[in-house]
């Protein structure tokens, strides 16, 4: 076992009737339009996640929020990372999106939709009387814009990034062939196959309406000038320092408590707590173990969970060795101690990882044994694949904190003192959050530190997302793992998605391509005069929400 002393540490076919949140595995019921609990009241029961109720209302004010990390960028569509996405929560609107802090769905900017009995063609009614704030009309040629814009690569204002949630996420490219403006509020999309989680990815913060006018008047800025239609308008960005959106007087939806928003960019975990109980910021993310520890004693902060729908995990490169075979990665896994890791460094609210979903989801398979800590056994699977001695490799790790990975630089330490025991010595690097989330998609690094919030509930966003296509760093080439995972995401039959999904999770045991490490909940800190906010297992939350009692 690892002592904590070693590592240097301190003292998210009628799908209309169809939820697809998540589900109790062993319970697998008949009727789909029956089928599973909301999120909330699942996660709530299962995890206790603590949401506060407010009895009255305060408005106006500055809600001050704080974080790790810059966004990579404010277009919606060509960003992945929580930090970017949160923006598209605040400033746009989606056709439909998750009600409260569930993955239940409900009406957007879409008020309605019908799909038709063979699932390929879903119609849309749309809100009137919507305008982009920039005063230009939100109409169905809007959505059409959009679509063809993320969709088509010859499109002219296909531009600004890969559009990774659209092709490698919601597989949309093997979805959709067109989508056709009946008239002004009336959107059509076709399909070529049917998809399951469909309506549950078009609530995905990337697939938000970006006005069509503001874009091409200024393409090249448009990831620093957003313009949507949500309770938000953005005011500026100042990189290193703060995103400031102000309150959209004339949203059609619920409209802010606040009259202002500030995200403030403080990389410290710690500096970020001390700014908290200086009052300089109100709420925070990213939070320390410690520190949640001595905000409990503090009864002017408060503290929220959010419900674990993430994963941790290490990733290995296949296209490098020696991580083409087997053996190294079942190596790895053999000899990391997950649990005295996520007991160390998790603070009581991480539990190990034994599949790349947490196992209250749809395909969970309880047949499997998970990874056992076995040094042993990982010195000879290292000496079987050529390396009695071990090797050299870089091991790359996030440089700002994530809710599956709360303090990464120590968790990467703990992982290198644990493969030092088998002969592999990890050489520890980092780089600036962009370009490391550039480089894990486009296979730089041998082997990496990454994980993944799940953005609406559903099995086909964690394992499609990871092994469904060449995207998102996935270097694993198993030909049966795919196409049980395109199966699985055109049925419409949830107990037939369960066995395919364990299925997949078993080959994903045997070959190792992404190591699983931790689930989290994941714990945020505020001032006790902020009320109303509701955690999302998604981390999908409107600052709306928000008002100060102060």
């Amino acid at each position: 076992m690892v002592g904590a002393s070693t590592w240097g540490i301190g003292p998210r076919a009628a799908a209309t009737r169809w939820r697809f949140g998540f589900m109790d595995r062993r319970k697998i019921v008949k009727r789909r339009d029956t089928f599973g609990l909301g999120t909330a009241a699942l996660l709530a029961a299962q995890f206790g996640s603590r949401i506060p109720v407010a009895s009255a209302r305060g408005e106006g004010g500055t809600f001050v929020f704080g974080t790790a990390g810059d966004p990579v960028g404010l277009d919606p569509a060509v960003v992945t990372d929580g930090q970017s996405l949160r923006f598209a929560d605040q400033i746009f609107d989606t056709l439909i999106t998750f009600n409260g802090s569930s993955t239940d769905l409900k009406p957007s900017l879409a008020k309605s939709w019908d799909v038709s009995a063979d699932g390929l063609t879903y119609t849309m009614k749309l809100r009137s009387g919507v305008r982009f704030h920039d005063g230009t009309a939100f109409d169905a040629t809007a959505v059409k814009w959009n679509f063809d814009r993320w969709g088509d690569p010859k499109n002219k204002n296909h531009t600004g990034g890969d559009f990774e949630y659209y092709t490698d996420v919601a597989a949309w490219p093997d979805v959709i062939s067109s989508v056709d403006a009946v008239d002004d509020l009336t959107v059509r999309f076709n399909l070529k196959a049917s998809q399951g989680p469909f309506l549950l990815n078009m609530a995905l913060g990337s697939f938000s309406i970006f006005s069509p006018a503001a874009f091409e008047l200024d393409p090249e800025n448009a990831k620093r000038k957003p313009v949507g239609t949500g309770p938000y308008k953005f005011v500026e960005w100042v990189p290193g320092d703060k995103v400031v959106m102000e309150a959209n007087a004339d949203y059609w939806g619920e409209v802010s408590n606040v009259d202002q928003v500030v995200v403030r960019t403080i990389p410290d975990n710690s500096a970020r707590f001390l700014a908290l109980k200086a009052g300089s910021i109100d709420m925070m993310d990213g939070v320390n173990p410690d520190d949640v520890a001595t905000a409990k004693a503090d009864r002017g902060i408060g503290i929220l969970l959010r419900p674990p729908l993430n994963v941790a995990y290490i990733n290995f490169n296949q296209t490098k060795k020696p991580f083409d075979d087997v053996r190294i990665r079942q190596a790895f896994a053999a000899g990391i101690n997950r649990q005295a890791i996520v007991d160390a460094l998790y603070g009581g609210r991480g539990v190990v990882a034994n599949q790349m979903i947490p196992d209250y989801m749809l395909g969970y398979n309880t047949e499997l044994k998970g990874f056992t800590y076995d040094v042993a056994a990982a010195k000879k699977l290292l000496a079987d694949a050529g390396f009695p001695n071990g090797f050299t490799t870089e091991f790359w790790y996030m440089p700002v904190s994530r809710p599956y990975y709360p303090n990464p630089k120590q968790i990467a330490e703990a992982f290198a003192a644990e493969l030092k025991k088998i002969g592999i010595t990890a050489e520890l690097k980092t780089k600036d959050w962009g370009a490391y989330l550039k480089s894990s998609r486009e296979n730089e690094f041998p082997v990496f530190m990454l994980g993944w919030g799940g953005d609406n509930g559903d099995t086909d966003n964690f394992l499609f997302t990871f092994f469904g296509t060449d995207g998102g760093g996935n270097t694993w080439k198993n030909d049966e793992a795919r196409k049980l995972l395109v199966k699985a995401q055109q049925s419409a039959d949830n107990q037939e998605r369960d066995t395919l999904y364990r299925q997949v999770n078993a080959l994903i045991e045997k070959e190792v391509p992404r190591l699983p490490i931790a689930h989290t909940k994941v714990p945020l800190l505020a001032r006790a005069y902020v009320k109303g906010y509701l955690p999302s297992p998604v981390g999908a939350e409107r600052f709306t929400m928000v008002w100060l009692d102060k």
